[in-house]
């Protein structure tokens, strides 16, 4: 299959069948459309691809933290997804413990998979939790990690109190977050790769666009949207029209996230925002200070970094 979006090859008949019916989602579809003409990357079409990079990732998030956090302390990674960052600290930090706690049983199998192969020197295990409680005792944890996972939490107020009734007293949450607001905050850039997309169009419009190019055979799924066999799932955008629906991303902004959390007691150790381009030493200084703006720093948010303590 041709890796660009190829015009010359688009079946109209498939996208026809299914036109959105807003002007909305006509527009994001058409926009959406013209910016699919890149090359899909291999780490969003292969998953082999995807751990290589998600390993990268994880590993210079955690610079921005301090070893001695985990060293020596009862560590829960709270979704911890296929495992990397648990492995990545067992293998290369002193933990006491890990605990990896996910949401999916198929990425806990994953991690276990990854564990047996590692041996790490520390006690590593990995759980299948659910969306109400984390499966460990109360007060048995000195650190939890949250990395590019908050995002993804539909009661982050219900579950942040169960982070203060795993927590020790005096225990840390380090989160490492990618707000709504910021441009590809609905996590739905593999469709709809337009830039706050979530405020030019409304979710609506959004869904109906993303339904229309998954159906399209150009289309290139990535890997998370194919079978064991390679094969293409069936189309789930179908089945939404709202981020509430799909239940997925919880559009939680930085302010509501700071009631959150004086709300259930915890101390705000850090926080500390990055804007766009943040890597960039020019872009990123002039987008961070915009970032700290009131209100419309929310959008120019790339990602948060944030240390909270339990009382």
């Amino acid at each position: 299959m041709n890796q660009h979006w190829n015009r010359k090859n688009l079946d109209k008949a498939a996208v026809d069948a299914a036109a959105p019916q807003s002007l909305r989602g006509k527009l994001c579809f058409a926009m959406s459309r013209s910016a699919l003409g890149q090359p899909v990357e291999k780490r969003t079409e292969q998953m082999d691809s995807y751990q290589e990079w998600r390993n990268a990732e994880l590993s210079s998030s955690w610079a921005r933290f301090s070893d001695k956090d985990v060293n020596g302390r009862d560590v829960l990674d709270f979704g911890c997804g296929n495992g990397p960052l648990s492995l990545f600290l067992a293998e290369t930090r002193n933990p006491k413990s890990i605990t990896g706690v996910d949401l999916y049983a198929d990425a806990i199998a994953r991690a276990q998979k990854g564990l047996a192969q590692a041996q790490p020197s520390v006690p590593v295990e990995f759980l299948v939790g659910d969306e109400q409680r984390i499966p460990v005792a109360d007060q048995s944890v000195d650190t939890l990690l949250a990395f590019d996972c908050l995002e993804h939490v539909m009661d982050p107020q219900a579950i942040l109190t169960e982070w203060q009734r795993v927590l020790r007293p005096g225990g840390k949450a380090l989160v490492e977050w990618f707000p709504f607001a910021s441009p590809y905050g609905p996590h739905m850039e593999a469709l709809i790769p337009v830039p706050w997309a979530q405020y030019l169009f409304g979710e609506k419009a959004m869904f109906e666009a993303a339904e229309r190019i998954y159906d399209d055979p150009a289309f290139v799924p990535r890997h998370w949207d194919k079978d064991e066999d390679g094969n293409k799932l069936p189309n789930k955008w179908k089945a939404w029209r709202s981020f509430a629906e799909q239940a997925y991303v919880n559009e939680l902004t930085t302010m509501r996230f700071k009631k959150m959390l004086k709300q259930v007691g915890f101390s705000i150790v850090r926080f500390e925002r990055f804007g766009l381009a943040s890597s960039r030493k020019g872009i990123g200084a002039v987008t961070g200070a915009v970032s700290r703006i009131p209100y419309f720093g929310e959008f120019i948010t790339s990602y948060v970094i944030i240390e909270i303590q339990r009382d």
